[in-house]
């Protein structure tokens, strides 16, 4: 690999994870139940003083305005009871006022520590707003090389919510699984819209990966895993010099710069990547990186945008993007 990073997943919750990456605040008041998240200070857990039917109430809400991150309450549980079964959790969740949306999630981690072998957070089926007490569930297999599950509450952005009775249960193979890892569910983010950023330049780059949709390999020497890819550039109508060029990632349901640096890569960075002279396209040629690539410390699904900006000899400005899926498995 390249020793200068390209793009490192920013695996907050943003292709819908959960905490391996998070800041993680005990509290043992709370019996086993603490906090984490992308931005765990923004938000606050307890226990309310008011039960639901006669079962505790524990809550988690935001304390700030205009939060980019989420917080979740969260616990776990030892798979042991349920080797080789299907599980289905279920529980009551009251929200207020949440702006951006809430749900439970359920992950159940294999013996690699960076390997999820089920997972769900209802991204499919968010909470949003203001709603009364109901009952969610989620259901997932507990395979016998398990070695933790872990559960919660998220609230992704500002609002309130409250969890009660949060429930384990062995049902048969015919209940459905909602395993995301199993699902293409990287399409359930809607990104047909583009960074703000870029909507107002004009198209004027042709950009390509191939494959467009990648499986990962995992590298012994720093225990992550990579999503590698050629990725082609060429500009359409005239000559272009690159300005600058990066990746987003999809986060929720937004995009989020997702270099290694936190900003676009330059003029020279292009040059050396693909092999073109001071960044300057002629009309018609193709640029390639033969040895692009994405990483992670988790197998897990993303989508990322990569996007180029150059000008023209009169100076006018032009774009390019294009979208790479990364796979939550191995390349075969």
């Amino acid at each position: 690999m390249k020793t200068s990073a390209k793009l490192i997943l920013i695996i907050l919750f943003f292709s819908v994870t959960a905490c391996s990456f998070a800041q993680v605040y005990n509290n043992t008041d709370l019996g086993g139940w603490f906090k984490a998240g992308s931005k765990p200070d923004s938000y606050e857990i307890g226990r309310a003083m008011k039960q639901y039917n006669s079962k505790d109430v524990y809550y988690l809400k935001s304390t700030e305005k205009g939060i980019e991150g989420f917080g979740t309450i969260m616990t776990g549980v030892n798979p042991t009871g349920y080797f080789g079964k299907r599980v289905r959790m279920s529980g009551y969740l009251k929200t207020e006022d949440v702006g951006g949306y809430s749900s439970m999630w359920m992950r159940v981690d294999g013996p690699d520590a960076n390997k999820m072998l089920a997972f769900d957070n209802m991204y499919d089926r968010p909470i949003k707003g203001t709603n009364d007490w109901q009952k969610y569930e989620i259901v997932l297999d507990v395979d016998s090389s398990a070695r933790n599950i872990a559960y919660g509450v998220i609230l992704s952005g500002t609002g309130n919510v409250w969890l009660s009775d949060i429930a384990f249960e062995v049902v048969s193979s015919d209940v459905t699984s909602t395993n995301m890892l199993k699902e293409e569910y990287y399409t359930y983010a809607k990104t047909e819209d583009l960074p703000p950023e870029l909507e107002s330049i004009p198209n004027g780059i042709e950009v390509g990966h191939n494959p467009q949709t990648v499986a990962a390999v995992y590298s012994q020497k720093d225990s992550m895993y990579y999503w590698v890819y050629k990725t082609s550039v060429k500009p359409v109508k005239e000559d272009i010099e690159i300005t600058q060029f990066g990746s987003y990632v999809w986060a929720e349901d937004h995009w989020v710069l997702g270099t290694v640096t936190g900003k676009p890569f330059d003029a020279k960075d292009f040059a050396d990547w693909y092999q073109c002279k001071n960044a300057k396209m002629k009309k018609g040629k193709e640029y390639s990186d033969e040895n692009n690539w994405n990483s992670g410390k988790l197998l897990q699904g993303s989508k990322s945008l990569w996007y180029y900006i150059g000008k023209n000899k009169k100076g006018e400005l032009f774009k390019g993007t294009a979208i790479v899926n990364s796979l939550p498995e191995m390349k075969k």
